[in-house]
């Protein structure tokens, strides 16, 4: 199956929970910088792309094909998951073409108080390997939803990513120009 971009099919995931299971103190993060090597899994600078194997490693547990160690540390971005989800969503698991999708709909989020709100939480805390974590600054998230699957997922820009000073040098943009196309 392909997960952030790689193919992990039972081979390398029985190499995982092998490892999983004869290094049973192993952290998710040593996990990850080896299932990197094994397949050769870098960025375009050369950097093991170790967040998107976690990520990828989190799916694989959500879909019982290995099981995780568990959580070493608790960090403080990480809130304990209080109150009610019933009214929640479910986000779909898919795979096909955009077309497929239907009417899809980004939807702002208006409200930290609403009922939107609540589900898109909901939304990061069950698929998102760091959760729901806080936003830092001004922000705005949506809700992304298809007529026919329903939930897809979340989406947040936050205030740091308004101003990045390789992002702006890279293509070449002046703080006339930043301005004017964010």
């Amino acid at each position: 199956m392909w997960l952030c971009g790689q193919y992990f099919n039972g081979e390398i995931t029985d190499r995982i929970q092998k490892t999983i299971e004869s290094e049973p103190e192993i952290s998710r993060r040593a996990l990850s910088r080896q299932v990197c090597k094994w397949l050769g899994w870098r960025s375009a600078n050369g950097k093991l792309k170790e967040m998107s194997c976690r990520k990828a490693l989190q799916a694989l547990h959500r879909r019982g094909k290995i099981t995780l160690p568990e959580q070493k540390k608790n960090y403080s971005f990480q809130r304990s998951k209080t109150g009610t989800n019933q009214d929640l969503p479910q986000a779909a698991e898919i795979c096909c073409n955009l077309k497929q999708l239907g009417k899809v709909e980004i939807a702002p989020i208006a409200s930290r108080y609403s009922k939107a709100s609540r589900q898109w939480n909901q939304l990061l805390d069950s698929y998102h390997y760091l959760g729901n974590g806080p936003l830092c600054g001004a922000q705005i998230r949506y809700l992304v939803h298809s007529e026919v699957y329903g939930f897809l997922g979340g989406l947040s820009f936050s205030a740091s990513t308004w101003r990045l000073k390789a992002r702006d040098e890279f293509i070449g943009w002046s703080e006339r120009a930043r301005r004017q196309n964010l």
